[in-house]
């Protein structure tokens, strides 16, 4: 007869109610001590026993008074006597301030334990099964144990989940930071009093998950040096082909050869490629191939990988020129991937080893140029732009493609005009083209000042009625295909094509452009004329 596994969840089970069952022996045996030997007073000479507990607290409270008439301290390793009522009370506050901070430790010391913070009931009864006592909220003067930790932000984070209950999540200081980044990195768990925070955890949204995380603070995103070590083993054992490792076939291998899953989430990683781009940057690096993250030893030069430029095919050389002649006032990186699209069909990035539009568009410098605003925005021009910023005072400058689009869209309405036309007609033309012209996003009044602003695209005269007409301006090149001067650079002689060729490859990092002619006088010996 074949053997039936539980799974993990009967085991949990199984396991929290072998816990509750000793739970209740313990307590079970407490009670009965208390029954045979009553509660005794623990006051030093007292030791008397009472049957019940509220006789024990009223015969405590009666010592107390005796000791704040006599002004003695009721501390049992302390016992001072004072003449002054105010040094005593003085005293009094200084072992409650003490009490506080042993209090304070003693509650960031039940939670910090657990990954993912306790409920506030379990961790009452956590507090009372560790310390042996309930939370002595009443001592610094609080209500409850909720008032309490809602008090104390330095040592408790309260959480409120979406089912009304509260999640509580311990605060580290300097001392303890070191064991919480500890506690992070371990697998989660679901012992104990832990158990009814897993349950109710469990039911939770990854958003409230992430949530909690952020609190907590305890993902630090760092993985740990055996871990790395174990990489390092799979790089000796010759595991890795030439060519690297699929990302994908990563996670089985490290499996089948240390018997247990590659848990990445537990370290703080959002992902595989995370994982390994971040996480293990001192051991293996990613490298693209084609469509899909292979993972190659850190410093592994392949004979496919070539630290020359890359070659970007024809088609899309061909498509990328036709577009900015079409647009050359330059456009945005979001209109020129919805229009290459919509024209040429769908830009494949990873076909050319790029991964975004602006570094293909900086692998063809012949073709297109780049230009970046103080915003972080990109625009793209045709080869040759001579870009002109706009500094105006008390105002923010615009990227170039705000004004760049429009200028494109009233010069492809002009090229249908044979003659000027009044500039109302041509704004109404022009919004039923493209839409609403904006003119406060350009910073511009009127249409008055927008054209006036822009002369080599449009030209304006003013008719003898006070009207203004709009018309083409005298632009350069075979039917005004070009408004610009491109500017022809000599061609690179094939020899320094070579030597810069011979200074990155002895650089396969990369050259900082302002040490490049260091490192070419280093490699080839002469200065680049």
């Amino acid at each position: 007869m074949a053997s039936q596994f539980k799974t993990r969840r009967e085991l949990e089970d199984e396991d929290h109610e072998i816990y509750l069952k000793k739970q209740a022996e313990m307590l079970e045996r407490r009670r009965a001590k208390r029954e045979a030997e009553g509660f005794k007073c623990t006051t030093e000479g007292c030791g008397q026993s009472f049957k019940e507990y509220l006789e024990l607290q009223s015969h405590v409270q009666q010592h107390q008074e005796e000791y704040r008439k006599n002004m003695q301290c009721s501390q049992a390793k302390c016992g001072q006597k004072f003449n002054n009522r105010r040094a005593y009370n003085e005293h009094i506050d200084m072992h409650r301030a003490a009490a506080k901070v042993k209090i304070m430790s003693n509650i960031r010391s039940v939670l910090l334990v657990n990954k993912h913070g306790l409920l506030m009931e379990a961790f009452e009864r956590e507090y009372k099964s560790v310390m042996g006592k309930q939370v002595p909220y009443k001592l610094l003067g609080y209500k409850d144990c909720y008032d309490l930790v809602s008090n104390v932000p330095d040592v408790v984070q309260v959480t409120q989940l979406n089912d009304g209950q509260t999640l509580l999540l311990a605060v580290p200081d300097k001392t303890t930071e070191h064991i919480a980044k500890m506690i992070g990195n371990q697998r989660a768990n679901r012992d104990g009093f832990n158990y009814d925070t897993g349950k109710v955890l469990a039911s939770v949204s990854r958003d409230v998950l992430r949530r909690i995380e952020k609190v907590a603070n305890r993902s630090n995103r760092v993985v740990p040096d055996f871990m790395k070590k174990q990489v390092e083993q799979l790089i000796e054992m010759g595991v890795m082909e030439e060519s690297g490792m699929d990302i994908n076939e990563f996670r089985e291998i490290y499996d089948q050869e240390f018997g247990y899953p590659l848990e990445f989430r537990c370290y703080g990683f959002y992902s595989q490629e995370d994982f390994v781009f971040h996480g293990l940057a001192e051991v293996v690096e990613l490298v693209l191939d084609g469509f899909c993250w292979k993972i190659v030893p850190v410093g592994f030069t392949s004979p496919d990988r070539n630290p020359a430029i890359q070659h970007i095919q024809f088609e899309v050389r061909s498509s990328m020129r036709k577009l900015l002649e079409e647009n050359p006032y330059g456009i945005s990186v979001t209109t020129l991937v919805r229009t290459h699209e919509s024209c040429f069909g769908q830009l494949n990035l990873r076909q050319v080893k790029c991964k975004d539009v602006v570094e293909l568009c900086m692998l063809m410098p012949d073709i297109c140029v780049v230009d970046k605003s103080a915003m972080g925005e990109f625009t793209i021009l045709p080869a040759g732009y001579k870009v002109v910023k706009r500094n105006v005072k008390g105002k923010n400058v615009t990227p170039l493609w705000v004004l760049g689009e429009v200028k494109n869209n009233m010069w492809k309405v002009l090229q249908n005009l044979t003659s000027e036309v009044a500039l109302s007609t041509f704004a109404k033309g022009y919004e039923g083209y493209y839409g609403y012209l904006n003119l406060a996003e350009l910073q511009c009044r009127d249409m008055v000042e927008l054209c006036s602003s822009i002369p080599d695209v449009c030209t304006l005269k003013l008719g003898q009625n006070g009207e203004y007409a709009i018309g083409k301006a005298n632009q350069e090149g075979r039917d005004g295909a070009t408004r610009t001067r491109i500017t022809k650079f000599p061609p690179v002689p094939s020899s320094i094509t070579m030597n810069i060729k011979r200074v990155l490859f002895k650089n396969p990092g990369g050259v900082n452009v302002s040490t490049f002619f260091e490192k070419y006088l280093e490699t080839v010996g002469e200065n680049i004329d």
